[in-house]
């Protein structure tokens, strides 16, 4: 029986761009189309079909069912720009395939997949429709199948869809039936309106007692008798009876569409040198070599050089007595270390060669030299595994080997100590891309072109140790073999990038500051956390009366429905905005509404913020410290765009600052006994160097003078000459803030809750105090616009997407990305900087340890006798060691036996 294959283009594409987000070349964005791919070269795999077929949406304007229903698909967000970008070349790929494409006026994919598919159906052709969509499940038939995208279970890559049986168990309902199904439950990603408040499990109730809308319209009178179906659902279907019908034609897939059908024109073949063009522009290395192609040119090269080769070989062989002289490529062994004279001979030849890539693992290391890769397994579980002692591993790490690896910090903070940490290249690639938080395999396949798959798409949700050596090692293998590849390439990048002393004398040297940092943890006091939690419960417990007290029945405070129908319909409450589900109850919404007078907003954004706190702090915080009460951060060098460093697990830079409750979370954070805690941070640093990078002389002055510098701005914005008042200077430090975080009058308007009328005057009137910082912000703009990129007073480079977008949000959005790095970034690398220089000096201590950094703050904990000689000392490192030529760095000092006193 001949198969063929049906795409469903704009679900595989989508699905490929999320899953690539940052795959991109330096012209252009890739990830959607190299996920495209490798899923093409997946189904063909998969399906070996006969024919296979692409078939593409249409604009939304265009389309019949628009027609019907004007908000049909109207909630959908515009395609992503870098995705729209990639289409074209999603297209291309589709020729080079040979794949026939379609695209009709009027008609979604779905119709046309639906009428090509019954088409091919009736010819007796078994079809497969590849896509993630359950609305074409209504299409199985005997010959039609649907593969659902990242459905299958455990390896396997789709989830077939074959029979009735397989629909209603994926649905609840048969394939006719689905139309019906929505026509009840409707589709918000769609815009289908179904009936008001009715799910998939009051729907199946119906449908399975009345097969069909006809048969639960023909027995309203009936519907209330089944469960879950009470008297005022019964209303709405009654109410919304047109929306039913509509509805289940909107969700129709329509088989009766103009379509071309002929199979031979479904037929498919590479065209190689195309193909091998298009990866080559795309920089698709690993499918080049995957799919072994080579241009015309190559091909004619390739005979060439075997023709004279032949002729060299006769001459040698006359000259060698018919011995050829030859170079054979040699491509490395791998091998697993299973013993102690294995592991010596390791040893010998990475001291011999001075460079080795390592990779750590859960349950053992990867090694690679020039000729070889070794597998080093130290705590495997299954069954006969062989692993070897972990003082050989320590052994190993001592050694003056140079070694490049990716996240040296997993190994430091298993405890062991590395001699030479040479090369890191998760931290290179961040420097140079400014893309955060990338896993290796995203990081392996940008340099290398290949594919990495992750862990569980090889494993699933096998526990490593439990895996054979050989394969977990060869898993590792290939990943420390390509960090031994790439680097070199790494390297040099960093140096035409001129990021040399960034990247050797910041970044690699703050690894060791950080693993130390995260090993020392910061103490805290449990019982402290247990009793304000206890105040925190009694507090939500009054707010909890308050509220149903107003609304005089009690309901799920964590429902946005059940809140939304308290508010707007029981309350009569004037709603402020609408989502397609209803009204919304978001934050915005709850503090207009709290600012017009309703006392039931203000309780509930307050329950709402205490729950926060004591689920994601002061009852979260307890259970992740250790034996000691210590809590161990983690630091990531990579987890911010600009350069900052960021915390997770648990985060400690999220810790609300102004508030009275974070301040009291500050307090549960403490001291050993015999030790205090001293918090050193910069006085405004990032208007600090706002006025070094701008020049702007009022700015300088303001701190060469000594002067407030909020209470500077508050006089001129508000045109006062008398002193300020506290709200002012308040306003004043925000609007300050906000032209660093590039805030647009609309925003200011928000936080500062005024028109934004005056907010656009407030910064009118900033920019005339200062007016070089004006002048600043359109250089690095126009730097970009011309560069694609920003750099940092420091040299750190980002690459800012969208800046010549013509979409004028977007083109704002990375206007503001723009000069935020700069200033951003720029007081993050003082951070660092000056860390580095502490820990020169502190960094054997045994009386003070760094423990904490958050942004422009550092938390040391420091016997009680030695903190004035540290406070002066580490003030002294902060104030001096960056020297700016138009503006001095200042650092406050705090101390105490908690966080809260020490601020």
């Amino acid at each position: 029986m001949k198969r063929a294959v049906l795409l469903d283009v704009s679900a595989i594409m989508y699905r490929a761009f999320f899953a690539h987000m940052n795959f991109k070349t330096k012209n252009e964005p890739t990830g959607a189309v190299f996920g495209f791919t490798n899923t093409l070269l997946a189904i063909i795999d998969e399906f070996s079909p006969d024919y296979i077929g692409a078939a593409f949406d249409v604009k939304r304007s265009t389309l019949k069912r628009s027609e019907k229903y004007k908000e049909y698909k109207s909630a959908r967000k515009p395609i992503p720009e870098d995705l729209m970008t990639q289409i074209p070349r999603i297209e291309n790929l589709l020729d080079c395939f040979g794949i026939e494409k379609f695209k009709i006026d009027g008609h979604e994919a779905d119709d046309v997949i639906g009428a090509l598919a019954k088409k091919l159906s009736a010819d007796g052709i078994e079809v497969f429709i590849i896509t993630g969509d359950k609305d074409l499940s209504q299409l199985v038939d005997d010959n039609i199948n649907i593969a659902l995208l990242g459905k299958g279970e455990g390896k396997e890559r789709f989830k077939i869809l074959r029979t009735e049986e397989d629909v209603v168990e994926q649905l609840g309902v048969k394939p006719i039936d689905i139309p019906d199904l929505f026509g009840l439950i409707g589709d918000a990603s769609d815009g289908i309106p179904g009936v008001r408040k009715i799910g998939s499990k009051k729907a199946l109730v119906m449908l399975q007692k009345y097969e069909n809308l006809e048969g639960i319209y023909d027995n309203l009178d009936e519907l209330s008798d089944l469960p879950g179906i009470g008297k005022g659902l019964v209303k709405n279907i009654e109410e919304d009876r047109d929306l039913a019908f509509l509805s289940r034609d909107l969700a129709t897939i329509d088989l009766d569409i103009p379509v071309e059908y002929d199979p031979h024109k479904l037929q498919h073949g590479i065209e190689e040198s195309k193909l091998y063009e298009l990866f080559k522009e795309l920089e698709f290395k690993g499918l080049i070599k995957k799919l072994n192609l080579k241009n015309q040119e190559s091909v004619k090269e390739a005979a060439e050089e075997k023709n004279e080769k032949s002729s060299q070989d006769n001459k040698q062989m006359s000259l060698f007595g018919g011995k050829v002289a030859e170079e054979v490529a040699v491509d490395r062994e791998n091998k697993i270390i299973t013993s102690e004279e294995m592991f010596e001979e390791m040893l010998e030849k990475a001291k011999a060669e001075k460079t080795a890539s390592v990779l750590y693992g859960t349950c053992g290391m990867s090694l690679t030299l020039k000729t070889a890769n070794y597998y080093i397994p130290v705590s495997h579980q299954y069954i006969g595994a062989k692993n070897i002692d972990r003082e050989l591993l320590e052994r190993l790490l001592s050694s003056d080997i140079e070694f490049v690896s990716y996240k040296f910090k997993d190994i430091l903070n298993d405890g062991y100590e590395i001699k030479n940490i040479h090369f890191d290249v998760m931290i290179a690639f961040f420097l140079l891309t400014a893309q955060t938080k990338e896993s290796i395999e995203v990081v392996l396949h940008n340099e290398t072109g290949e594919d990495f798959p992750v862990y569980k798409e090889i494993f699933g949700k096998e526990v490593p140790s439990k895996l054979p050596i050989e394969e977990y090692g060869e898993f590792m293998m290939k990943r420390s073999e390509s960090l031994y590849d790439v680097y070199k390439d790494l390297k040099n990048k960093i140096e035409e990038e001129e990021m040399h002393d960034l990247f050797y004398n910041v970044e690699m040297k703050l690894i060791l500051i950080l693993a130390k940092m995260e090993q020392e943890g910061i103490a805290i006091d449990p019982e402290y956390f247990r009793k304000y939690s206890l105040e925190l419960t009694d507090k939500l417990l009054e707010l909890k009366e308050n509220i149903f007290k107003i609304s005089e029945e009690e309901f799920n405070l964590n429902s946005p429905k059940q809140l939304a129908d308290i508010l707007f319909m029981k309350l009569n409450i004037e709603p402020v905005s609408k989502t397609k589900t209803g009204f919304s109850t978001n934050v915005d919404v709850l503090e207009t509404l709290r600012d017009r007078g309703e006392k039931i907003a203000e309780y509930i954004l307050d329950y709402r913020k205490l729950t926060k706190l004591q689920s994601t702090y002061v009852d979260a915080l307890p259970k992740l410290a250790d034996e000691k009460n210590r809590l161990h951060t983690t630091f990531n060098q990579t987890g911010a765009a600009t350069g900052r460093l960021s915390s997770s697990n648990p985060n400690l830079q999220n810790i609300p600052v102004k508030s009275d409750e974070g301040i009291k979370i500050r307090r549960g954070f403490v001291s050993d006994k015999g030790n205090t805690l001293l918090a050193i941070d910069y006085s405004q640093i990032e208007l600090r160097v706002l006025a070094e990078l701008s020049g702007d002389e009022t700015l300088i002055k303001a701190y060469s003078d000594g002067l407030d510098l909020h209470d500077l701005t508050a006089k001129k914005i508000f045109d006062i000459s008398t002193d300020v008042t506290r709200s002012q200077r308040t306003m004043a430090k925000i609007v300050n803030f906000s032209i660093i975080y590039g805030k647009t009058p609309f925003g200011l308007s928000k936080e500062l809750g005024i028109s934004q009328k005056d907010a656009k005057e407030y910064i009118k009137r900033y920019f005339a105090q200062y007016p070089r910082v004006k002048e600043l912000e359109e250089k690095i703009i126009k730097n970009a616009e011309e560069t694609g990129y920003v750099k940092t007073y420091f040299g750190r480079k980002r690459e800012v997407n969208g800046i010549t977008s013509k979409n004028g949000n977007i083109k704002k959005q990375a206007d503001r990305m723009a000069v935020n790095t700069v200033i951003q970034g720029t007081a993050a690398d003082i951070l660092k900087k000056v860390m580095i220089e502490i820990d020169k000096k502190i960094g054997n201590k045994k009386d003070i340890k760094m423990n904490l950094q958050v942004h422009d703050e550092l938390i040391f904990e420091v016997k009680d006798e030695s903190v004035k000689k540290y406070a002066d000392l580490i003030k002294d490192l902060m104030e001096n060691s960056i020297k700016f030529k138009n503006v001095k760095l200042e650092a406050n000092v705090a101390q105490g036996k908690n966080w809260a006193e020490a601020k």
